[in-house]
């Protein structure tokens, strides 16, 4: 297991260890986790060339741009657009 601490937050996470692929986390009490972007543009480009699957095209978030995408082990992972003040 791994785990990343922010501040009084911490996220765990772990690889799939056996060869049936995980189940995606959609719809699921962990739904996605989401990180913040200054260029969502420029990310969606990046990930695109990468062969990156997309969950859901980009869409607004209040005044916040966003997109979903899948990570290595199915999970959504939101990259939502914050820009810098």
């Amino acid at each position: 297991m791994t785990s990343t601490t922010f501040g009084d937050v911490s996220l765990f996470w772990y690889m799939n260890q056996g060869s049936t692929p995980a189940a995606p986390s959609r719809g699921h009490l962990m739904d996605h986790i989401a990180l913040s972007v200054t260029d969502l543009d420029a990310w969606v480009a990046k990930l695109r060339a990468g062969g990156v699957t997309f969950l859901q095209p980009p869409y607004t978030v209040g005044e916040h741009r966003a997109v979903m995408i899948e990570g290595p082990s199915r999970e959504a992972i939101e990259l939502l657009e914050i820009k810098s003040a």
